[in-house]
């Protein structure tokens, strides 16, 4: 039977910066949804649109305290994607409110666009097509019999979850020893003995790695993780991966370390000194991204037709649980210990039966 929400009230934010895919709007339709669609960046901006929404969507606008507590009739917050760094979860812990996430729709995509990113910094390739614009053949000679194959290389991974899984499985064809590291080594690790990854504390594998790749959210416990003493720690000429978090990484140190030659290169996707979800575009010139060991890409690793049709149905399924009365699936529940405003039945996957 088909579920029929019409006369919910829904507001769908960054309608502009992320349209509504088609997806998305399919599902919409199927449920009877009419979603109120806003482009609003400031909290005055969004609070007159959010106040008697049921559902809040949002992809990448800032959800701050002060939002959060001018939601009356709000039961769910549902991200668009997988991190909710940008959200106040805690504060909608506290006013009941759920705030649900599809955590894997683009694992895949991210393992790719690292792994690109390492065989793009393992060949120097942005520097020999400067060469070969240039016309300088022989310098481009010269450095490129300066490199290292893969299969003489450690990739190291900070975190193990469904991201590293992916680029391990990756890796491993290419010839790199892959190592690991994570909060509780202590804790079964399957994958890894299966895939033949060693894991190791974060020190020891910042000082063997050639490249150390990031796949972490952004917490209080990982917020500037890799600091300017860590990234000193990390192997002469190694080079860093960051499709994560910008936050998680002190910035203006890595910038430093990349200029001087300490490290070899980087390749990232995410930024905290870079706003890339501000309302106006602007050529960066920050020297994180000027150095030209550096591969910048603007926070585009989990973009795909594949990806936004999985977090369309992830993130639609999330509001028309909670709508229809249900929690929504508990992997994507973000905030499990919330006491939902109006009571909510465990999750039942029969209601998305197709008809």
């Amino acid at each position: 039977m088909r579920v029929d929400l019409s006369g919910a009230r829904v507001v769908r934010l960054n309608a502009r910066m992320f349209p509504v895919s088609d997806t998305e709007r399919q599902l919409f339709e199927r449920y009877r949804l009419t979603p109120v669609e806003i482009e609003a960046a400031d909290p005055e901006q969004i609070i007159p649109h959010v106040r008697d929404a049921q559902v809040v969507c949002v992809v990448s606008a800032k959800l701050p305290a002060l939002v959060i507590d001018s939601l009356t009739e709000c039961l769910l917050i549902s991200r668009i994607g997988n991190g909710t760094d940008r959200i106040d979860v805690a504060r909608a812990t506290d006013r009941g409110v759920v705030v649900s996430n599809v955590p894997d729709f683009s694992t895949g995509e991210m393992a790719d666009h690292v792994m690109g990113m390492i065989l793009v910094l393992a060949r120097k390739i942005p520097r020999m097509e400067r060469h070969m614009k240039a016309g300088t053949f022989a310098q481009a000679r010269a450095e490129s019999l300066q490199l290292r194959r893969l299969s003489s290389r450690t990739l190291g991974l900070v975190g193990w979850g469904a991201s590293a899984i992916a680029v391990t499985r990756r890796a491993l064809p290419c010839g790199l020893q892959v190592i690991a590291t994570r909060r509780d080594l202590n804790k079964p690790a399957p994958e890894a003995d299966e895939l033949g990854v060693d894991m190791v504390s974060l020190d020891e594998l910042l000082k063997r790695s050639d490249f150390v790749s990031l796949h972490l959210p952004l917490s209080a416990e990982t917020r500037g993780l890799m600091s300017r003493q860590r990234l000193d720690q990390m192997k002469r000429g190694a080079c860093l991966i960051n499709a994560s978090r910008g936050d998680i990484v002190d910035e203006d140190a890595l910038a430093e370390l990349l200029h001087s030659g300490h490290l070899g290169g980087a390749g990232l996707d995410t930024f905290g000194v870079i706003e890339i979800f501000g309302e106006s575009e602007f050529a960066p010139t920050h020297p994180l991204v000027t150095a030209d060991n550096v591969i910048a890409t603007p926070h585009v690793s989990a973009l795909s037709v594949d990806s936004s049709r999985d977090v369309a149905v992830g993130s639609v399924e999330n509001l028309v649980s909670v709508l229809s009365g249900q929690l929504p699936r508990p992997d994507h529940v973000v905030n499990r210990g919330v006491v939902p405003r109006s009571p909510l039945k465990p999750y039942d996957p029969n209601l998305f039966d197709k008809d």
